[in-house]
Order: C-alpha cells, then structure tokens, then sequence
C-alpha cells in the first residue's frame, strides 16, 4: 500500500516538473481488492475526536467531510432576522458551513463593557448566540473567527477605537495590550466553547488571529490566545489563516515553534481582474510547510473589495462582478481531501479548481488539493454606519454570490452545483492528484488533473482550456484509466470546452443502493439521490454539447427512453457496457432514462440543471438536517430560483411534501419525490398538480405581484451646524486638555494639547471642534493639519465666517492647510472660535502606522502675532462610546453632527417646527453649512414578499463637492462623497422599517460646491428582483431609544409593532 503511495506521490512530483502527464499503473483487480484501511493515522486535538483530520481532509462525527463553507459577516446585516435568510439560501446552494468573524468594537465600546463581559444584547446585531443558533437550524458547520483581529475591511480591523490609546504596540505579546484583549477573548471563547459540535452546536473549528507572523514578540502573543481558547473549554481544533496562498508556513504544526492544529492560507487570485491565469502554486507551497494537514485556504476570493473612487460613480461599484461574469460562480475547489470552506479552503492531497464557466469568475485551483474552503466573501452586506475602514465604502456587496441586497445571483447557480456534486461524492474526500498536464487529451490548449482514490478505484477528471484567459472554444478526446482499461473518451464525438469552462469528469463512480458504476462520463453529475427503491442522478452539460456516458452491467438491462425531446438518445451494449449517447438542448424538457428497475438518469443542460434543487429532509438526532451525519435523504425539485427547505409528514395515510421556497416570477415547478406522496404545498399552500408518465408531479406557481414604489413627499429642512457661532453654547462638550498621547509614531506636530478624537472617546462619524483665543488683531491665517483617513474632508470657521475646506483624495489621510482670516472678522480683545468640522472615514487596520493612526487634529498654529488658543472643545457622536443612548443601533450608528445629537434622525422625531425645503431640483444647499432634510414616505410592501430595495442616487456634477449621510429609520445606511465616487445606491434595512407602514427618511450632506449644490433625481427608488416566500422569520426588529430634541434622556423604546418613519439629513460645509 505505501509503495504504491509513494510511487503516486513521486510520479506527481515528476509530472508538475516536466508538465507531461506520467501514470502509476494500478489494474482493476488491485483496484477493487484494495483495503479500505486509512492511509494516514487520524489527527485529533487530543481533547475530542468529534473532529479529526489526515492529509486528506476533516472527519466530522467519522465522517469524512468536504467542508464547503460562506463567509458572512453578522454585523453587516443589522437586522439579525434576516440571517436566517442568508443561511437558509447558502444551505440551498450547496454549502455546508459558514465561516464569521467576531468584531471586537461592536462588542466593547469601552474597556469595561458589560462588567468586562462585553455587550451581545439579545435580539441586536450584536447577539452571537442568535447568529450561531440560526446556522445551525439551517443545517450549517460553523467555523468561528474572533480575532482578535480579523481585518475585514472594517474599522481599526476590528480593533475598538480605544485600543490604539494604549501605551506600546498593537498585536504581540505587549502585556498593555494583552490586558486589553483579554476581556473580549475570554467572552467570546465561552460562547464558542458552548457551541462547539462536543456540546451539539455547529462550531467545528476556531481561528486563531488573522494573516499574522511569527516572531520573538508575536510566538508569546499567538500562544496566549491558544491557551485563551483551551482555558475556556474549547476542544476542536484550532487553525490559522496565513496570508500569500499559504506558502509562509506560519505556526504550521509542521514547523517548529509555537503552533495551530491546521494551517492554512488565502488567496484572491482574481484581484479587481474579470479573469486571470489559473495559480497552480496551492498544493506545492502547501506540502513544503503543512503536509500533515489537509489544504486548507481559508480565505478564497469569491469576489473583492472596490474602494473609494476605483470605479467610475453611479451604483455601487460592484456591478462590474455581475455585468462581467454573467452566468457562473465561483468553482469550487477540488481537491482529494475532502474539506471545503466557501472563501476558504482546507484540503490537500489531489488539487483545488475553480471552475471557468461562460463568462464567469471562476478559477479552476487545478494544483492544490483542497478539501476545505471558504469563499470570501459569499455574501458581503453593507458598511453602515460607521463600520468601514477608511479605504472602503458604504457598499460591501463584494461581488458576491449573493449581492448586497440579499438576491442571490447567478454566481450562486454554479456553487450550487458543484457544492451538490461534492456533497454526494465520498470518493473525492480521499483522493490522490496523480499527474496533470496537457498531454491527456488531443489538444495541447486542454489542461488536465487526474485525482484518484486509491482504495476504490474511483478517478475525477478535471479539464480546462491552460490558458484560462481567452474564449477560444476547443474539441478534444480525453484519455483516462479505467477499471476496463484505458479509453480514450468519447468514443463517438468531441468533447467541448468552451473557453471560460472547466468541467469534472467521473470515472469509475458508484453511486445510489443499486450500486450501479458509471463506467465514465463526458457529462458532469449533480447529484444522485435515492426514492422509493430507485436511484436518481442528474447529469448535465453545456447547451449544444453531445454527451457519452457509459455504465458497467453484467448482463444488458433493460433501457426506457422517456420525455427525449431532442436530446436524440441512442445507446448501445457491449461486453458489459451499456453506453448513451445524446445531446444537450437548451430550454429543452428534462430527459428521463430508466435503466433496468432501480435507476433513472435525469440528463439536460447546464441552464435547466442551474433550475435544479436538492433539499434535504431532515432526519432525527442532535444534527438531523446535517447531510451525512443526521440525513442522506433528499427529493429533486426543478424550476424555483431559491428551494429553501423540504419536509415528509403524515397526514391521512399519506406523505406531503412541503416546499419553502422562493419564485421570481411564475414558475413550472417539478419534483421527484416519494410515490406515497398524495399532496404538496408550497410556502404551506396546497397546490394543484399533475403526475407526469414518469413519475414526479408539476404544478404551476405564481409569482409575486409587481410592486410600485413610492415617489417622497414633502421635505422638512433645518439648518445643522449652530457650532460655528463664536457665541454657541459648548459647555457640555468635551474639554480637550491631554497633553500627552501614546500615539508616539504619529505624535502632535504643534500646539499645546492632544486633540485626537480616540483619546476622548469618539471612535466614528462626524467631529466638530472648538478652538478658543483672544485676538489681538495681528492674526493673519491659521495653519492646521488634519488627520482623518483616505477619502476624508474637514472645513473650517473663524466667528461663523467659512475659511475654507479640503476635500481629501484617495491616497493620503492627512493634510496640511494655511486659511487666510477674511478682514473684519476677528474680535479684538474678545473671545473668537476657530471650528474645525471633520469627516471621519474610520480608523485605519495594522496595515497603516500599525493601526495606531489618530483622528482629529495633529497641528494647529495661528499665524501673526502671539496669541494662542486658550482651550479646546470636542464633540463627536452624543455620549461618546461610552453613554451613547441608543444602545440597539450602537455607538458608531451616529457622528456629532448637531441634528445626530438631538435624535433628529429617528422615527418620531417632531419636526413640525421645521420649514419646508428639499435636498432636490429646485431646492438644495446655497451656501457652505450643515442642513438636515427629513421626509416621510409610505412603502406599502406585501407581507409574504421579500422586496429588495435600493436607494439610488444619480451622481451630480464631479465638480460639486459634498458629502451626504441617509438615515432610514434611524439607521446611518451609508455615506456619499460626489466626487470621489461609491456609493450611490443604499440598501434599505429591514430592521428599521416596516412592510407595511410609514417610513421616515433622513439625509446629512457635506457639500463643497462652487456653485448652489442640489441632489439630483433623488426621489426615486430602484429596486432589484423581488421573490415570493413565507416571511415567518423575517420578523422586523426595530428597537431603539428615542431622546427629545435638546435632550439627553432617552424618553421610551419604539417596539416592531410601532409605526415608524424615515429621515434624511444634509450638511454643506463649503462654497468656494
């Protein structure tokens, strides 16, 4: 047995080497006489063997896995009824597991929070528990990542804003900063602890920090959080995402030094690219620092971030994901070790391919071996509030499979199918890569890996065009080995490859109870399932490609061809052979095949088996709708864009099947299910059916009806910066008097005192400060340096006089300005105020000035004469991080813009004072200043309709220079900056309005204009696909503190089942 394996290891080496393919020659009586022993020992933490692992890939409750895993981030969805939703369509699209960071900030605004345990109020974005306890009712393995970094493109990288106030660096074993995580990680591993799969949760695996290296002062750093981890209770394994594919070897275990259980890397090999050359790095740089582990990239690209100002404005930024790669999903990696993890993958022995389809960004990974992946990000959300770092924006979609407003789009097809096809295909899970190249086939432009399972004989053919760039369309043959020998495949025809297509070709697969052996196949299999005693199994290829696949029988069974259409179906036998030949039709019908009493084939093309579902009927046990630990059970249903879920019940002597499901548009839905079944219903409606010749029942489904949108009514507008009279009362400000910082990289370059934002408790959205000095009448300018992240702008006001505004850029975070002071503006022998407004973008992650970057003011100076500034005051959002009142929405939901302080963006607000004015044609900001516009508007949303809807702004002129803030119900949904870009389309949060109601809508724009700034064509919604489903948990969760304006005492708690009302706020701080 290990000769062989060493041969086969060898024989690979040599093949990578000189790109020609070599093969290790097993017969078919050493292919069905070989042992099914393991060939590598198990691998445990030594405290469970709930989760164990060999080069090849993970076992879950002994069950080998191929962990296909989403990465989703919970904060990014504010209304936590809607992760049900997500998890219920990544379950319906093949994947197993969900991967989550835990942000450190949101949970621990202050030090002390909660005592020291932190906040995860119930019901919030915030409650953890919630989101752990919703995967696991969807049937999904979690794999936790707290950190305590995570990066993730969010603020401080998931660092809470007072973290860089610290004295001593950020991230190693400084005993400042373990003081400070401590807390945070002690909570969150207790949470994990009582989730893990040992005590019947779904968390089967936790991350240890996030693209980190080793080193004197960060081994110490990395081992407390190990023993942070063990010292809570964890038992399961423990990884490590290294960054640059994996090749560093960082705290591998097979390297020395301290260590996680499972290495592994990440990769975003497409970048901001529609396509790129396929990396065939993985399996290498994977085998030389982690060869005891199955391949694991925990991180893989499903898409990536587009920052401020990458893409031309309009939308949000990430159409080009959609627009050009129409029709795919990502791939998904193969690999022989059976683990995958969307945006992430753990695996080794075989190789990790993505696949090439039609104009879509996918990857065939065809030299790794995964058998875990995470697809980062499978679902992105929204940067709301003031969760994004500086050098992101309002939109976090990512490109993803399922975009930002919940639709999951056609990406999310081509998981679909290969996540079903790896969840039915135990014999992938241990597979070897015996040779690739491109001398398998008859073309050279065809690249080819053989995996193979040694113990059973099976092989998977994995092809692509080598260069993955070009369209080229190619005909080949294929040689593979056998259990009969070798063939060269198809026998009659060409197989096609279009040039952005990858296909997996089984060889030797046995599937179903009937154990029928699918000898080969030019078509690629779905799934399989069996009912009723009868096997099931999809095939499919692309549309106008002919199709050979041949079977093993001992003697010629009987063949039923039925519903053909123009598949054209021959098939012939010959020495225990059963060979079909037929063609694929788009649109066409789906062709059904009996062969012999227990197998039907279900053959069409890729765009009808797109249509096709397999939910799963749940099963009995602590894990009863996990495939291959609680069920195996499946039906087939045809037609949906979304089949969430099925289930069998009695019900007078007869089964019903019942379907939670989604439609976009009216829909002809097919299933295959159980022949007892006399009913089925849809969403818990019983629907009429027919039963077809061959078995499965049809019916005819509505869709929704079109929904119309609402026009905004009338506008109500108040002026929103107070601030710069030099007669504004800002006694309850802040006093800004340190005079010493611990930002000793980035220290103050002038003036007496410390006036960063951080070191007073401000950690998001808008600063105002107030700078105060007696004039002598000599002062000519001051000179002021800011500090506030890429893409940021500040103005400034001498006695309520505009000086002037810098409107930032995308590639610095701090500037330095000289305002010359206008003639007659000072008060000689008087107090005056110079007012600094600035636009906070977030605090930096470790990868800028090690995350210790200040926001606020680094320099200020006046110019002429002696005078200097007598004091500071500083105000950002009400409360600051530690007493901000409405605690649901959190700390970084509001800035210090006054209408934010007064609560003049939540529901309920009284506004009747206020004059009539709108932020659109005819009306806007003429002069430089801060206007808050509030409407109300009613959305009048069925309530079994799942509506997505987007705010869309049409980009004005580049030159008119503002920023705009829109608030939906008291939640910041984004923010605007005309002319650096993204993004203009807002996503409506469930959590703050209601389907039926009143919503109130509130915007805050910035403005830098030379000329009157107007919004334009702002009244209008745009809205994407909306589909028809049950909404039993999609129930809204709004629930925040109201404060009367002027006040600091929150007056009551609006409930779900309050009418609630919308706002919009606008601030214009320039007119040059």
């Amino acid at each position: 047995m290990f000769l062989r394996v060493l041969t086969v290891l060898f024989l690979w080496v040599l093949s990578t080497v000189t790109n020609v393919p070599v093969y290790a020659y097993v017969d078919s009586t050493t292919l069905s006489n070989i042992n099914s022993e393991p060939l590598f020992r198990r691998n445990s933490t030594g405290l469970t063997d709930a989760v164990t692992w060999d080069p090849y890939s993970l076992s879950i409750l002994s069950q080998r896995t191929f962990i296909l895993s989403a990465e989703i981030h919970p904060w990014r969805v504010p209304n936590p009824n809607l992760w049900a939703d997500l998890f219920q369509k990544i379950k319906a699209n093949g994947f197993n597991t969900v991967s989550f960071y835990v942000h450190w900030a949101l949970h621990y605004p202050t030090p002390d929070t909660g005592g020291g345990k932190g906040d995860w109020e119930q019901g919030t974005y915030r409650d953890v528990q919630m989101f752990i306890d919703e995967a696991k009712k969807a049937g999904l393995w979690m794999i936790a990542r707290p950190g305590p970094y995570i990066n993730g493109e969010t603020t401080g990288g998931g660092f809470p804003g007072w973290a860089g106030n610290i004295a001593g660096s950020l991230r190693d074993n400084n005993p400042n900063y373990t003081q400070a995580w401590t807390p945070y990680l002690n909570s969150i591993a207790k949470i994990i602890a009582r989730n893990q799969i040992t005590e019947g949760g779904p968390i089967i695996l936790v991350q240890a920090e996030n693209e980190y290296s080793v080193g004197p002062n960060n081994d110490p750093y990395m081992q407390a959080i190990i023993d942070t981890y063990r010292g809570n209770g964890i038992t399961i394994p423990i990884t490590f995402n290294d960054q640059h594919g994996g090749a560093a070897g960082n705290f591998s275990p097979d390297e020395p030094g301290t260590h996680v259980n499972i290495y592994c890397g990440d990769s975003y090999p497409q970048g901001q690219n529609s396509w790129s050359e396929v990396q065939t790095v993985y399996y290498s740089d994977h085998e030389a620092v982690a060869w005891s582990n199955p391949l694991c990239l925990s991180e893989f690209g499903g898409g990536y971030i587009v920052g401020w100002g990458q893409v031309a404005r309009g939308g949000t930024g990430y159409e080009k994901y959609s627009m050009d790669l129409t029709n795919a999903a990502y791939g998904i990696l193969y690999s022989c070790t059976g683990q995958v993890k969307t945006n992430k993958i753990l695996t080794r022995r075989g190789r990790v391919l993505q696949r090439h389809i039609a104009n879509i960004f996918s990857l065939w990974f065809s030299n790794a071996s995964a058998q875990t992946a995470t697809i980062l990000i499978l679902f992105g959300g929204t940067n709301w509030g003031q969760t994004a770092e500086p050098t992101v924006y309002t939109s976090y979609d990512y490109g993803a499979g399922i975009n930002e407003n919940r639709v999951a789009g056609p990406k999310m097809n081509e998981m679909r199918l290969q996540g079903l096809f790896l969840r039915v295909s135990r014999d992938l899970l241990s597979s070897t890569l015996i040779a690739n190249g491109t001398n398998f086939t008859s073309s050279s432009s065809v690249h080819t890996a053989e995996l193979r399972n040694l113990d059973s004989g099976a092989a998977f053919y994995i092809i692509r065009q080598n260069d993955t760039i070009p369209t080229t369309l190619t005909t080949t043959k294929l040689n593979v080995t056998t259990s009969s020998g070798s063939l060269t495949i198809p026998v009659q025809g060409n197989l096609v490859l279009d040039g952005h297509e990858s296909k997996v070709l089984a060889i030797d697969y046995v599937f179903g109870i009937s154990g029928t052996r699918i000898l080969y196949s030019t078509t690629e299999i779905m799934t399989w399932t069996t009912i009723d005693n009868t096997d099931y199994i999809i095939l499919y290829s692309m549309s106008g490609q002919t199709g050979e696949t041949a079977f093993r029988f001992a003697s010629e069974p009987d063949v039923n061809i039925i519903n053909t259409s123009d598949t054209h179906i021959s098939t012939s036998y010959t020495d225990g052979t059963l060979t079909l030949n037929y063609n694929l039709v788009a649109s066409m019908p789906v062709a059904v095949v009996g062969i012999g009493e227990d197998v039907k084939l279900l053959i069409m093309d890729k765009a009808s088996a797109a249509q096709w579902h397999a939910p799963l009927i749940e099963g009995s046990g602590a894990f009863s709708n996990y495939f291959g630990v609680g069920t195996n059970e499946t039906v087939l249903v045809g037609g949906p864009y979304l089949v969430r879920s099925a289930e069998l019940s009695r019900h007078t002597l007869s089964l019903i099947p019942i379907q939670q499901g989604d439609l976009n548009g009216t829909t002809i839905v097919e299933i295959f299910c159980p022949s007892a079944v006399s009913q089925i219903r849809w969403n818990n409606q019983i629907v009429d059916v027919t039963r077809t010749t061959y078995g499965s029942y049809q019916a005819k489904i509505e869709g929704a009806q079109p929904v119309t949108l609402p026009e905004f009514g009338e506008w109500k507008v108040s002026g929103s910066l107070p601030e710069i009279s030099p007669d504004f009362d800002d006694s309850s400000f802040v006093t800004a008097d340190l005079t010493t910082t611990n930002y000793t990289n980035l220290p103050p370059l002038a003036g007496e005192y410390v006036l960063y934002s951080q070191q007073y408790g401000f950690y998001g959205g808008n600063l105002i400060f107030r700078g105060h000095f007696t004039a002598t009448g000599q002062e000519t300018a001051f000179n002021l340096t800011v500090q506030g992240g890429y893409a940021f702008g500040y103005s400034a006001f001498i006695n309520g006089v505009f000086l002037g505004s810098n409107q930032g850029n995308l590639t610095i975070s701090q500037t330095t300005d000289i305002w010359q002071i206008p003639n007659d503006v000072l008060r000689i022998g008087d107090d005056n105020v110079l007012v600094v407004i600035q636009d906070h973008m977030g605090i930096v992650e470790t990868s800028t000035n090690s995350g210790k970057e200040p926001r606020g003011i680094r320099g200020y100076a006046i110019i002429g004469g002696n005078s200097t500034f007598k004091y500071w005051k500083l105000q950002g959002n009400y409360g600051g991080a530690a007493d901000a009142p409405d605690t649901f929405r959190g700390y970084l939901n509001e800035g210090g813009l006054y209408a934010e302080r007064i609560g003049a963006h939540l529901p309920g607000y009284p506004d009747e004072s206020w004059q009539t004015g709108t932020p659109l044609s005819g009306g806007g900001v003429k002069s430089a200043g801060i206007n808050f516009y509030r409407t109300t508007f009613s959305l009048p949303l069925p309530m079994d309709v799942d509506v997505p809807v987007r705010l869309s702004i049409t980009p004005s002129d580049i030159t008119s220079n503002f920023r705009a803030q829109i608030y939906l119900n008291g939640w910041q949904l984004g923010k605007y900056v005309n002319n650096l870009g993204q993004s203009s389309n807002c996503i409506r949060v469930t959590c703050g309005s209601t389907s039926k109601g009143v919503a109130e809508q509130a915007r805050s724009f910035t403005v830098v204009p030379r000329q009157k700034w107007i919004l334009d064509r702002r009244n209008r919604f745009d809205f994407g696909w909306y589909f028809h489903y049950s909404t039993t948990n999609l129930r809204l969760c709004f629930c925040a503190r109201l404060r009367p304006a002027g006040t600091s005492t929150p007056s009551r708690r609006i409930r779900s089942t309050d009418v609630v009302k919308g706002i919009c706020s606008v601030c214009s701080t320039t007119r040059l």
